[in-house]
């Protein structure tokens, strides 16, 4: 549960509050990853321009700004989304443990 933080009166309540974030993030990833892979999947059926997918998040500055982040750190993230999604694992040293 993410309890808000003006609730939050101790750190148990913070610790259970930033677990749940991390596993609704690393939910929201895979999630993000088969919406690509359909995407993909897709292109390949209809014969798309390539670009399409990397135009799904070419709104990066406007998520920063809106939720008060520095554009380098956002821009960074994703850059290493797509880097992880768009190669071959075992080649690249991103093999699952």
């Amino acid at each position: 549960m993410i309890r808000p933080l003006e609730y939050c009166v101790n750190t148990q309540h913070i610790n259970v509050s930033i677990d749940t974030i991390d596993n609704r993030i690393v939910e929201l990833l895979a999630l993000r990853k088969a919406y690509l892979h359909k995407a993909k999947v897709l292109q390949d059926d209809t014969d798309n321009e390539q670009h399409i997918i990397k135009n799904i998040s070419s709104n990066q500055v406007t998520l920063a700004k809106r939720f008060d982040l520095p554009i380098e750190f956002v821009q960074a993230i994703f850059q290493e989304i797509d880097n992880y999604f768009n190669q071959d694992y075992t080649t690249r040293g991103y093999e699952q443990q």
